[in-house]
């Protein structure tokens, strides 16, 4: 019977490492796109077709949705498929998600800040800063510039630094090495909940026997992330 146990969280452990790893984020030169004020939403160049599940849009008045999969804006729920918080791809895997509504508060505030928004379905996180917005009902124009897709895997990130993470799945530490320079890290579990933080320089061990089995995620100052396993 442990045996049969001990094999399923395996099975378990490797269904949620794949899930991760299909990850991806857009780091392609940034692009501009603008819906001029009064312009029919329902034509395809007053429409952002990211990606065959996601095209943004506005009509004169209202907030922002997705023409694929909604005719109009419905508060607090559109754009339908997307999740947005304030931030930067790289901290893709740590920030706080919601509907871009509750995310923005209104869109004055958005204006000319770092935000991801979080493709659910295709699963891809991209770079996007709004730069105009008309409000009032006066044409529902707006503006804003995003990352394209160049996709690069969230272990990708990783190549350019040549980090290694052992041993992986973990028991009692985990070892990264290939370090230059001492790094700050944080490390998260898979809801996105912070465990751990500290410094580490090159082959320093992280304790890591007092975390319960699963995924997690180590963050580092300058961006960069790896994930792991804890037996």
């Amino acid at each position: 019977m442990k045996t049969s146990t001990f094999y399923l969280l395996i099975l378990s452990l490797i269904i949620h490492t794949s899930i991760l790893s299909a990850q991806t984020i857009w780091t392609g030169p940034t692009m501009t796109f603008t819906k001029a004020n009064y312009a029919d939403w329902t034509l395809a160049e007053n429409q952002d077709r990211i990606t065959d599940n996601v095209w943004i849009t506005r009509a004169d008045i209202q907030g922002i949705f997705n023409i694929v999969t909604e005719s109009s804006y419905t508060e607090e729920f559109s754009p339908e498929d997307t999740e947005w918080a304030f931030g930067t791809t790289a901290d893709a895997l740590t920030l706080g998600y919601d509907s871009w509504e509750e995310a923005i508060g209104t869109p004055p505030e958005m204006i000319n800040l770092d935000m991801v928004v979080h493709l659910i379905t295709d699963d891809i996180y991209i770079d996007i800063k709004f730069t105009a917005w008309t409000g009032g009902g006066n044409g529902g124009g707006y503006t804003y510039e995003r990352s394209t897709d160049q996709t690069l895997g969230i272990n990708d990130l990783n190549k350019k630094e040549n980090l290694i993470l052992y041993p992986n799945p973990a028991n009692d530490h985990i070892t990264i090495s290939n370090i230059e320079n001492p790094l700050n890290y944080s490390i998260y579990n898979t809801i996105g909940s912070q465990v751990s933080t500290g410094s580490i320089d090159n082959n320093d061990q992280i304790d890591v026997a007092h975390y319960n089995s699963g995924i997690y995620i180590i963050q580092f100052d300058n961006g960069l992330s790896m994930k792991f396993v804890k037996i």
